[in-house]
This record gives C-alpha cells, sequence and structure tokens, in this order.
C-alpha cells in the first residue's frame, strides 16, 4: 500500500466546500472540521515545544503531522526516550487514544540523517533504517502504554531515505533526524 503525505493550506476564515475529496476519499465537512480541532488541540497541549522548535504540527491533506526533533525525543546516540521526550508525549498521549478510538490510524514514522551509525550503536542498529525504526518502535509501545489503541498504531522506518532538508549541513541533518507522528482517519 503506497502512502502519499501532502500538505494542504487550510484556510482559517474562509468558505469550505462540502464535500471534501482527499486522496479520493470522500471527508465531510463534520470530519474536516473535527481534524481541524484535533490540530488546535495537540497545538495547544504542545504550545511550549512549538515555541522552541522542537515540535511542529501541520493540516494535511490526509490528515494531521506533528513533526517531533529527535533532541526532545531521544538521548543522545540513544534509542531511549528523554524525559522531556516523555513529557512531552504525556501532553498528548490522551488525545491521541482520543483520536484512534474515533478511528484515526497513527502512524509513527522514524528518519534519520544520512550519517552511518556510530561505534557505540552499530552492533545493534546496522545501519539507519533499523535505528529509525527503533526510535519509532519506542514511541509506538510508550503511546499504547499510555492507552492509544495498539490497532491504530503502526511503527515505520523512513530511514535517511526521506530528507527534509540537506545532510550537508549540522542544521540540515538536525531537521531531518526526527520522528513524525501522522494521525489520519482511517
Amino acid at each position: 500500500m503506497e502512502r502519499r503525505w501532502m500538505t494542504a493550506t487550510v484556510p482559517v476564515l474562509g468558505v469550505f466546500v462540502v464535500p471534501l475529496l482527499v486522496s479520493g476519499c470522500l471527508v465531510t465537512q463534520s470530519k474536516y472540521n473535527s481534524m481541524l480541532q484535533q490540530q488546535e488541540a495537540l497545538e495547544a497541549s504542545l504550545r511550549g515545544e512549538i515555541n522552541a522548535d522542537q515540535v511542529k504540527i501541520e493540516q494535511l491533506e490526509n490528515g494531521i503531522r506533528v513533526r517531533m526533533s529527535d533532541s526532545l525525543l531521544y538521548r543522545s546516540g540513544s534509542v531511549e526516550l528523554h524525559p522531556q521526550g516523555r513529557a512531552a508525549l504525556d501532553k498528548v498521549t490522551s488525545q491521541l487514544a482520543n483520536m484512534a478510538a474515533q478511528g484515526n490510524q497513527i502512524d509513527v514514522v522514524g528518519n534519520t540523517d544520512n550519517v552511518p551509525i556510530g561505534p557505540e550503536l552499530v552492533g545493534r542498529y546496522p545501519t539507519n533504517w533499523e535505528l529509525a525504526g527503533a526510535r519509532a518502535a519506542v514511541v509506538v509501545r510508550y503511546l499504547q502504554e499510555g492507552g492509544v489503541a495498539p490497532a491504530n498504531l503502526e511503527a515505520i522506518s523512513n530511514g535517511q531515505y526521506h530528507p527534509v532538508a540537506s545532510n550537508d549541513t549540522a542544521a540540515g541533518r538536525a531537521q531531518n533526524r526526527r520522528t513524525d507522528l501522522l494521525i489520519r482517519p482511517h
């Protein structure tokens, strides 16, 4: 199954066309409004992290993306959740559980930069595929322990193959090391 995530511009004030056509599926005005309210609630819960440039939330054509930096979620050179990362996830776990209960799918997608795995991790995670997948699985497990229905969760590894910035600079590599929560109607 091919997954396509596309960013859409969401007018806050304006006229909405009912019904909306999203990726070949009919989305009702009420479903669209519900997703918009859920996005706003996530933004309110993570306001501090958003202001610190650790989290970015976007309305997509077919859902919501919560982009979390690896520096927020993980200890350096580890797949273990950082206390700040656990705290950020705790702020939205009940909202995510409610969204899953309403039939939304939550894909947790791990991404890395293109730097080869260092000697401290290479024995356990030989490539960025494994590292990104392990980090995504840690977040999925944490969300499940917090009450999000496991049938609505998926851990996905993009490895280094979906960069959002150039890997030629430290700033670009930092942007590429991220975990995305993709929330979409199921």
